[in-house]
C-alpha cells in the first residue's frame, strides 16, 4: 500500500512511467547536480465555516495553511540559504519546467499534494510525511526524513534535517 502511495505521489514526474525504486539515504552526487526545494501552495477551501463541527474543523485547517503558507515559503528562502549545494525554489505545479533546464532532483512528500487538507484526520492520530530527494532521470526516491503535519511549514526544520542527512552521509 506504502509504495502504491507513492506511485501516486511521483505520477506527475513519471508520466505513468514505471514506479520508483525506492533507497535510504542521499544520492552520491547530490553536491554535483541540482535540486529543487518546494513551495507550499495555496489550496481551495472547500469546506463551510458555518457547518457541522467536523467539517468547520476542516474548513480551519483549510484556511489555516492558506493564512501561513506565505510566511513559511518566505522562510524557505532564508532558511535554503543553509543548504550546501546548487538549488532552485519554485512550486510543485511548476517545477517540472526546472526539470528540463538541468535540475535533477526535487525535494518531494506527499504533504504537497494538499490530500491530508481535504478530509478529516484519524482521531488521536497524527500524520506523518515522508521526505524524499527524487532523482527525476533516474526515477529512484531517496528516503531522507519524516516530518509530522505540525512541522511541515517550518522549512528551517526541513532544510536542517536535509543537511544532517548529508553530513551523516559523508
Amino acid at each position: 500500500m506504502k509504495k502504491l502511495f507513492f506511485l501516486f505521489l511521483f505520477l506527475p514526474i513519471t508520466v505513468l512511467a514505471q514506479e520508483p525504486t525506492f533507497k535510504k539515504g542521499i544520492p552520491d552526487d547530490l553536491d554535483k547536480e541540482k535540486i529543487i526545494f518546494l513551495e507550499h501552495e495555496p489550496i481551495k477551501v472547500t469546506a463551510r465555516e458555518k457547518s457541522k463541527k467536523a467539517e468547520k474543523y476542516l474548513y480551519e485547517r483549510q484556511t489555516n495553511h492558506n493564512k501561513v503558507l506565505n510566511e513559511s515559503n518566505q522562510i524557505l528562502n532564508g532558511a535554503a540559504l543553509a543548504y550546501p549545494f546548487e538549488y532552485a525554489i519554485t512550486t510543485p505545479s511548476t517545477y517540472l519546467a526546472l526539470a528540463k533546464a538541468g535540475y535533477k532532483y526535487v525535494l518531494q512528500s506527499s504533504v504537497y499534494n494538499y490530500d491530508h487538507l481535504t478530509g478529516q484526520p484519524t482521531e488521536d492520530e497524527l500524520t506523518v510525511f515522508g521526505y524524499y530527494i527524487f532523482d527525476m532521470e533516474n526515477n529512484i526516491a531517496y528516503e531522507v526524513f519524516h516530518l509530522d503535519e505540525m512541522k511541515v511549514y517550518d522549512f528551517k526544520l526541513i532544510i536542517k534535517k536535509l543537511n544532517k542527512a548529508i553530513n551523516a552521509a559523508k
